[in-house]
């Protein structure tokens, strides 16, 4: 194959793999160009694709890409490392992270679907945040509050203060 060609070829596992390595790399444009040629298109993809326009400052466009994403809802028998101290200890760090930022697979949304609709409700909030919709910030972000997400816990105290003050 000659430098420069666009056929995209291998499995979709490694396709995936090459978005997520992209998105670590912050090249957005190779990513998308990939996440936009997917068919049929997948949960990962349409999350991913998100990031991207995110990024470019498209907050609209994240948002109807997010819209899309249906998760099936899975039964969850309770996190068995919750009792942990060390799980506790890494899980209480992680969400001090903007870790929804980074790209998601296929299998990592089979594994952990109540993260994954975390990281959807969290993008989402950004999305809100950014475009200064308060009302909307406060409805989305208030249901995941309780996890106490950085992220999150500083969208609802800008939203509630620019709320209260009538902005």
């Amino acid at each position: 194959m000659l430098l420069g060609t666009t056929a995209h070829h291998g499995t979709s596992s490694e396709v995936e793999s090459l978005i997520i390595q992209l998105l670590l790399q912050q090249r957005y444009a190779e990513a998308y160009e990939l996440l936009i040629n997917q068919q049929p298109v997948q949960t990962a993809a349409l999350y991913n694709t998100a990031l991207c326009l995110h990024w470019s400052g498209n907050y609209q466009e994240a948002l109807s890409r997010l819209e899309r994403i249906q998760l099936t809802q899975q039964v969850s028998n309770g996190n068995q490392l919750q009792a942990d101290s060390g799980y506790k200890a890494i899980k209480n760090k992680q969400n001090q992270t903007n870790d929804y930022l980074h790209g998601i697979s296929e299998v990592y949304i089979k594994s952990f679907p109540v993260l994954v609709h975390d990281n959807i409700v969290r993008l989402k909030t950004d999305c809100w945040l950014q475009l200064g919709n308060y009302a909307k910030v406060i409805a989305i972000a208030t249901p995941i509050a309780h996890k106490r997400y950085k992220d999150v816990t500083d969208a609802l105290k800008l939203a509630n203060t620019a709320h209260d003050k009538g902005i």
